[in-house]
């Protein structure tokens, strides 16, 4: 079975829907606290960790182990013949782990959607300002090509200061000092979690984006969500 990558003929002829998804978690988690996905039916976005069930619910978030959004995702994906597709492989190894019964499964229909090597092979000059916006310490990421004026994504500034290891790390502490109770947080600290919220969401919203540009240049088929 071919991979799905940008840059494959399997992505560029795919006509199949497309689930996709985000998470966020701390290094040493072992799971996900957050996640957003887009379904048939638009985006969505759960929190995981039981600590954060009251701060999910203060902000419209479903609550769901991970365990059981990562079977869903899978039945539906399956369900559907959908692909699954993420911004790199961790998403698609955090499924795999957690579904290891379709693990071959997954891993045959989930779509890499990191656009870097695409942008640096089609689009060298803004592959070379990504790289200049994303500094010496890491390579371009997502965000490094949602803010470049070329792509034509609205992305909001103030979420490229967001770090979400350190806000999931501060809002545990916070949380587990007031019994989980999101009432009792800082504004800061509810602010945080409003914008790691966000944060989350654009990283689905803006992959889309970013894949919806790569095909356009490609004359591709538009997938379906």
């Amino acid at each position: 079975m071919p991979r799905y990558t940008l840059q494959s003929s399997a992505f560029l002829n795919n006509i199949r829907p497309v689930i996709w998804l985000d998470v966020e978690k701390r290094k040493a988690d072992a799971e996900p606290a957050l996640t957003s996905v887009h379904w048939a039916e638009g985006l969505k976005t759960y929190a995981h960790d039981a600590i954060l069930a009251a701060s999910a619910k203060a902000r419209g978030l479903e609550f769901q182990p991970w365990t059981q959004l990562a079977a869903e995702i899978v039945r539906v994906a399956m369900a559907s013949e959908s692909l699954i597709a993420g911004y790199s492989i961790p998403e698609r190894d955090l499924l795999m782990e957690s579904c290891p019964e379709h693990a071959e499964w997954i891993k045959e229909h989930y779509l890499n959607a990191n656009a870097a090597r695409w942008f640096k092979n089609n689009r060298p000059a803004m592959y070379a300002e990504a790289c200049r916006t994303a500094g010496e310490r890491r390579k371009p990421g997502l965000k490094d090509f949602l803010i470049q004026p070329a792509v034509g994504y609205p992305y909001k500034r103030y979420l490229l200061d967001v770090q979400p290891g350190s806000i999931l790390g501060r809002m545990r502490k916070l949380l587990a000092k007031r019994d989980g109770v999101h009432r009792e947080l800082t504004n800061e600290a509810r602010r945080d979690w409003t914008n790691l919220i966000e944060y989350n969401r654009q990283d689905v919203l803006g992959m889309m984006h970013v894949v919806g540009v790569v095909r356009a240049a490609l004359g591709g088929a538009s997938e379906g969500a």
